[in-house]
């Protein structure tokens, strides 16, 4: 039986990879690398180089439009 991931958001780091991001966001890093260059997310500059405050990324998703079924 596979392992459970938790997938509880606030528990998540404030600061996280590109590929960390992508796990939050439920996409590919490239995806993630498509919204920078689309400048729809905003990385922070830090000394272990580029990451994404969790609060962006809230921001993004809280931007999406609703599904319309």
């Amino acid at each position: 039986m596979p392992e459970k991931i938790d997938f509880h958001l606030d528990t998540w780091p404030a600061l996280m990879s590109e590929t960390m991001a992508a796990a939050y966001l439920d996409c590919s890093p490239r995806t993630v690398a498509k919204l920078l260059a689309q400048s729809q997310l905003v990385p922070t500059k830090t000394h272990f180089g580029k990451r994404y405050r969790r609060t962006e990324l809230d921001r993004y998703i809280a931007s999406l439009p609703e599904w319309q079924a």
